[in-house]
């Protein structure tokens, strides 16, 4: 792009244009060295020149500097004249005053235009006098124009450095068109610290200092991680779609650092523990963008199409960075992101764009001492300009935050980023493990060891397999726990958290329950930084606990007592007051106190339906807990058809969440477990808004963690010998296939056979086709597998045998069946019919002629994950065909199946 030299302006329509000329000239370095400040106003210019100078000079060189007869005297003043009709004198005039004194150099600032015209606009802005606080890493995402991808790789690039183990701070500063505050609104959480409230905060400050920004920026903002990723939006309603009542170039105050925002983001970020702080500012040459990007600290990252206007407007922001806030050696260089072109067609394009971009980042660079002139400048540049290939699945993003991650991870965004991401992730200290010899030291020599160990494996997972004989044992994370603590640090939760029957609800709230303290389950489920040590009060459990478990949860509740001398409700007088209110013609306002009394009386409050609002509000004054519900498919059998039992539980969970959330400073948590189907039989209306507020939180298992808890089971279970628990714990997801070898081979066969991969089988072979998986199916596999294993020989290097993994389908269908028949009677009728045909029918894939079904009726088999169609035949997950006794022609196509599923699925 060709330079454009300053020029006599070809209209000079008012004091704006006269402003915006004789900045130019000062960028430009244009200006005489005796003319000081130039000031252009409504009503008049101000010129200031220094002492030894001579008005008439300054006269002089305005009439130059705007063209022949710009200047004139008019009254005994020397006047700019301003444009006028064409071929009229012009009679709007401007007058000039100009004043002789020594002057005193004013403070600069990262505007993109600055309030003072000096001469000093063709000086860089001062250098931060030191690196930024804790070291932290700032990284602004800026694009010329809207629509380029900007927000997209932001996410991605975030998502990437998180999966690396560093903690980032995404920040949306898009004020006007925020983006990543969308989708975190869409992904369900709550907010509450967004960037206009740090803003704010800044602003306020008295002292200069950024205190009460950093310190309530670190008390809110940990409930906002997802991953490990801090997020925060720009503000904390989505329905507040004004402008911001405050910008950041509103904190340029006289007594606070010109770079007072990106140091305050710094120390936010340190003391959040984040290494890194990406921002996504507002695209275009915007003040809401010009603090950021003018602190030579911050690495700027451009993202651009290849169209004209978006390349070359982003190559003359980078060249007008370059000159006010130049890179030095010890800088980040800034990087350029080419997105949005195909490689055939545009790829001469592409080339072209990255050579300019290229070239305006040289010129970036600060110029090196003499010495080193023979440096070339691409020793300096340490990144070249990235291509992000058009892709059509990226042209249409989901709302939510979560759908946003998946895809770019599924579209391996993340890649093209890798050289950006090593760069914001610098290396850590290596440590050597020897965790690779360990996986082939697992391998058995002797056939009755290999017996042995074959045998405790199937006891353990069939202790596993159902909560009410589970002890408190290790148990394994996963993404929802992890989720309801990160987003629970240091306030109570008040949350659904829902599952299909097998996933672990009853289970989880065992576990957590034995751990005493929400602080507690958090430290043995890994998340850190979980500030709120609050006691857990189990209100209701599952009626089918074992007697010992019982007298632990009685020990429990007492330890969660108002007082040591108060006695909570046994789980008889709880059940008793719901029978009865259930037998009652209640409205929601009395069953919120009915539910609300067995939470009080679960600790011991003696409260009743008519005062327990006070009593609970004045023991939440100056108490805190967090009740736990489960056991409500026990106590509610007849939800599906009662009235009145869909009521007691819809109150449950909406007013009763609500009535917690209203207390001031809300200070008791609810935690519900509860089927997915009971859910959604209670609340018809707006079910899909009310699911999405707590999907974090559902009990569901994908495909890494499923594996996870294979490997979690046999290691726990001390079958696999040499498998320390942070092994299982820390292995990345692409590591797991390997460490599970051990388990079930490679192959479902030798290494070299042709037979499916292990691990891909186990996950097509317990998953229905939508792609759901339980964790009692998981355990249940392997305990029938191990036990099938045990007097098989002909494997001696694995756990469980081939052989017995298929046979082991058998039993793991019939309970998935049976799961599948309680959660919805309808499903379950029409699986009885399947079940019910004769031998010759019982074959995929099939017609619905064949089963003699309607459309309808496998409509509703497919959206429960039990058939799929392709084409016009139907197939069966073999999750629920061996338990149906259906056939396959030939060996079964798991994979292949599950691929097209999986395909399909994927599709945007």
């Amino acid at each position: 792009m060709p330079e454009q030299e300053i020029r006599t302006p070809e209209h000079i329509y008012t004091w704006v244009d006269v402003d915006a000329h004789l900045a130019a000239l000062a960028a430009d370095g244009q200006w005489p060295d005796w003319l000081h400040e130039c000031d252009a106003f409504w009503d008049g210019l101000d010129v200031t020149i220094a002492p030894h100078a001579l008005p008439q000079e300054a006269l002089s060189w305005l009439g130059d500097v705007f063209g022949v007869g710009s200047t004139m005297s008019h009254e005994g003043e020397t006047v700019l004249r301003l444009d006028d009709v064409p071929g009229h004198p012009s009679a709007r005039l401007l007058p000039i005053s100009v004043r002789q004194r020594e002057f005193e150099t004013p403070r600069r600032e990262p505007r993109w235009r600055e309030r003072r015209i000096v001469r000093g606009l063709g000086e860089p802005l001062p250098r931060p006098e030191a690196p930024l606080p804790g070291n932290v890493r700032i990284a602004a995402l800026h694009s010329f124009k809207g629509g380029v991808g900007r927000t997209l790789h932001g996410v991605a690039l975030a998502d990437a450095v998180a999966q690396r183990g560093d903690r980032v701070l995404l920040v949306d500063a898009d004020l006007e068109a925020p983006g990543i505050t969308w989708m975190f609104g869409a992904h369900g959480r709550r907010v509450d610290f967004g960037y206009e409230d740090f803003l704010a905060l800044l602003h306020s400050s008295e002292d200069g200092r950024p205190g009460d920004a950093v310190t309530l920026g670190a008390a809110y903002l940990p409930n906002q991680m997802i991953g490990n990723v801090v997020v925060m939006p720009t503000r904390r309603s989505l329905r507040d779609i004004a402008p911001p009542r405050l910008e950041p170039t509103d904190l340029l105050t006289p007594d606070r650092s010109i770079y007072y925002l990106t140091e305050s983001l710094a120390e936010l970020a340190d003391r959040l523990g984040a290494r890194t702080v990406l921002i996504d500012l507002r695209a275009g040459s915007s003040e809401l963008a010009a603090p950021v990007l003018l602190d030579p600290r911050v690495q700027r990252i451009f993202v651009t199409t290849v169209s004209d206007q978006a390349l070359y407007g982003t190559v003359r922001t980078i060249q007008e960075l370059g000159r006010r806030a130049p890179t030095r050696a010890d800088d980040p260089a800034s990087v350029a992101v080419i997105t949005q072109f195909r490689q055939e067609g545009h790829r001469e394009l592409a080339t072209s764009a990255a050579t300019m971009l290229r070239d305006a980042i040289s010129g970036t660079l600060e110029q090196t001492a003499p010495e080193d002139e023979d440096r070339t400048v691409d020793r300096d540049v340490t990144l070249e300009p990235i291509f992000s290939v058009f892709q059509d699945r990226l042209l249409a993003l989901p709302a939510s935050w979560e759908a946003v991650v998946e895809l770019v991870r599924r579209r391996q965004l993340a890649q093209t980023l890798t050289p950006l991401v090593e760069e914001l992730t610098p290396p850590k200290d290596v440590v050597l493990t020897d965790g690779a010899l360990a996986t082939d030291t697992l391998s058995v020599a002797r056939t009755d060891d290999l017996a042995y160990r074959r045998g405790i494996l199937s006891g353990f997972a069939g202790r596993l397999a159902y909560a009410e004989t589970a002890d408190d044992t290790d148990f394994l994370p996963t993404e929802s726990l992890r989720n309801m603590l990160a987003s629970h640090r240091t306030k109570p939760p008040l949350c659904v958290v829902t599952g299909a029957k097998g996933s672990g609800k009853t289970f989880t709230q065992l576990q957590m329950c034995f751990r005493k303290t929400w602080r507690d389950y958090a430290r043995d489920v890994g998340v850190e930084s979980v500030a709120l040590d609050t006691l857990l009060a189990p209100v209701l459990v599952s009626q089918n606990l074992s007697d010992s478990a019982r007298e632990r949860i009685s020990t429990i509740q007492r330890d969660a007592s108002a007082s040591p001398d108060t006695e909570p409700a046994t789980q008889r007088e709880l059940l008793d007051l719901i029978d009865g209110a259930l037998r009652s013609g209640l409205t929601n306002m009395q069953w919120r106190r009915i539910w609300l009394t067995c939470m009080a009386r679960a600790v011991g409050i003696d409260a009743s339906p008519d005062d327990v609002e006070e009593k609970l509000a004045d023991f939440g004054s100056a108490n805190t807990r967090i009740f736990l519900f489960d056991g409500l498919e026990d106590l509610l059998q007849d939800l599906l058809d009662s009235d009145v039992q869909r009521r007691a539980l819809r109150v449950l969970l909406i007013d009763c969440l609500d009535w917690l959330r209203s207390l001031r400073g809300r200070p008791l948590g609810l935690v519900i477990f509860v089927r997915h189907d009971l859910v959604q039989s209670a609340i018809r209306q707006n079910y899909e808004h009310f699911f999405a507020r707590y999907r974090d939180y559902e009990l569901k298992w994908n495909h890494s963690e499923a594996l996870r808890l294979a490997l979690w089971v046999a290691q726990r279970s001390g079958a696999l010998q040499g498998l320390a628990p942070e092994e299982v714990a820390a292995v990345k997801p692409q590591g797991l296939s390997a460490m599970l070898h051990p388990l079930w081979g490679e192959r479902m066969g030798s290494p070299k056979s042709r037979e499916a991969r292990s691990d891909g089988w186990f996950l097509a072979a317990l998953s229905d086709f939508t792609e759901q998986i339980q964790a009692r199916d998981i355990v249940i596999f392997i305990k029938e597998s191990a036990a099938f294993s045990v007097e098989d020989s002909r494997w001696p290097t694995r756990l469980l045998t081939p052989a017995a993994m298929r046979k082991a389908l058998v039993q793991c269908s019939l309970v998935k069946i049976r799961a599948i028949t309680e959660e919805s009677p309808q499903v379950g009728e029409l699986l009885k019919h399947l079940d019910g045909l004769t031998w010759e029918k019982k074959r995929i894939p099939f017609s619905p002629e064949t089963v003699d079904l309607s459309n309808q009726s496998l409509e509703l088999l497919a959206a429960n994950g039990v058939v799929f169609r392709e084409e016009d035949q139907y197939w069966i997950p073999e999750i629920f065909r061996h338990g149906l006794s259906f056939k396959a022609t030939g060996r079964p196509k798991i994979l292949a199946i599950a691929n097209l599923v999986r395909q399909q699925n994927n599709l945007d």
